[in-house]
């Protein structure tokens, strides 16, 4: 179901085909055990696009499930997707879409391949990021302000980043009247807390397009995914907002992603 080979984007001729992204990545090739990029096989575009936007970062293409082939019934039945714990951990109580479905999967499939390969630290990318501006200032003073604790931490999120204490109230009563799968604690800790300037703990975010992993986050996450019931980037926030993990947030962010947010510059596998 997926093949792996390393790439390392080349840059191209003298004043030919200038790199808008091109940045220094020699901090996350000393730091990280290995780098992944998950994509699809078809999506080739995104492919030729994210080895201009990484020229010289080591990553290796790791490529997922495809929700055009995948079949939810037989997941169900082969207890890959748990149908029911889907829906219960869903926040409006609703089925995982095909896409959703592969996109956890293809995450999942990372996860494993972290504890067969005997990596201790990871950063996982989704084929649609690109390094923000100060890229290697930014990731310096993060990592230099990063927890010895640390088993999750975002370089790229959207959501619930900073504190509104009527919204909280309200999650809680919604939670009371069974109107909101949270918890009362997952909700008192949906939003990030200061550690330092660069160091946030993380809240009940979106995305999973940049984010890093140690060998203790990983066996924590593919535990709470097996069998598959949790959207990917929910399935981060749950475990940060119920302190299953020690899960932080970069401060600047470190990446950003392009098919959502304010600038959507490519369209979306999961949702197209």
């Amino acid at each position: 179901m997926r093949k792996l080979y390393n790439t390392e984007a080349s840059t191209g001729k003298d004043g030919e085909d200038k790199n808008i992204f091109m940045t220094d990545f020699a901090l996350l090739n000393h730091f990280f055990d290995h780098i992944y990029v998950l994509t699809l096989k078809r999506a080739t575009e995104r492919q030729a696009q994210i080895k201009k936007n990484l020229t010289g970062l080591r990553y290796q293409f790791f490529f997922s499930v495809d929700k055009n082939d995948i079949d939810v019934n037989n997941l169900v039945n082969n207890s890959v997707y748990d149908l029911d714990a889907g829906i219960k951990n869903h926040r409006y109580h609703k089925p995982m879409s095909k896409g959703q479905i592969a996109c956890a999967m293809g995450h999942r499939m990372i996860y494993e391949d972290v504890i067969k390969n005997n990596f201790s630290k990871v950063l996982i990318l989704e084929d649609d990021v690109a390094p923000v501006e100060n890229f290697s200032e930014n990731f310096s003073q993060v990592m230099n302000n990063l927890p010895f604790d640390w088993d999750l931490l975002y370089f790229d999120y959207s959501k619930n980043e900073n504190t509104k204490l009527a919204k909280k109230l309200l999650y809680h009563i919604q939670h009371f009247f069974r109107h909101l799968s949270w918890t009362h604690k997952m909700i008192s800790n949906m939003y990030p807390k200061k550690i330092t300037d660069n160091i946030y703990t993380a809240g009940f975010h979106d995305y999973t397009s940049a984010y890093a992993l140690n060998r203790t986050g990983v066996k924590k996450l593919l535990s709470m995914q097996t069998p598959v019931s949790f959207l990917a980037d929910n399935l981060l926030a749950t475990a940060a907002a119920k302190k299953i993990l020690n899960a932080y947030i970069a401060k600047p962010k470190i990446f950003r992603q392009l098919s959502q947010g304010d600038n959507i510059m490519t369209g979306s596998f999961v949702n197209d």
